[in-house]
């Protein structure tokens, strides 16, 4: 029954470590409300993005997390996302450091 129990613990703990931080870097096409009548191009670098891995794809994890971040930075008529790469990045977290 111990062995039982470790098993179940250790799918437990495995569950909450189902994600991976990311940075991703961005080319966007942006068409500003009070620019000229092309679209900017712009080169986004480190933006922060979470996966999870139970929720969605890491493409539209990065794809949304692009999309966030200029939505919340920048005022504009529309977008474009060209391209997008991610990397991931280790995080210390307490439990890790211990």
């Amino acid at each position: 029954m111990a062995k039982v129990n470790a098993l179940f613990q250790d799918a437990e703990e495995q569950a909450f470590d189902r994600y991976t931080n990311i940075l991703v870097d961005a080319d966007v096409e942006i068409m500003f409300h009070h620019g000229k009548p092309e679209p900017t191009k712009i080169r986004i670098k480190d933006i922060p993005c979470l996966w999870v891995w139970d929720e969605t794809s890491r493409e539209a994890a990065e794809y949304w997390a692009v999309w966030d971040y200029v939505g919340s930075e920048y005022t504009f008529d529309w977008m474009s996302i060209k391209s997008w790469s991610g990397s991931p990045v280790k995080v210390d977290t307490p439990e890790r450091i211990n």
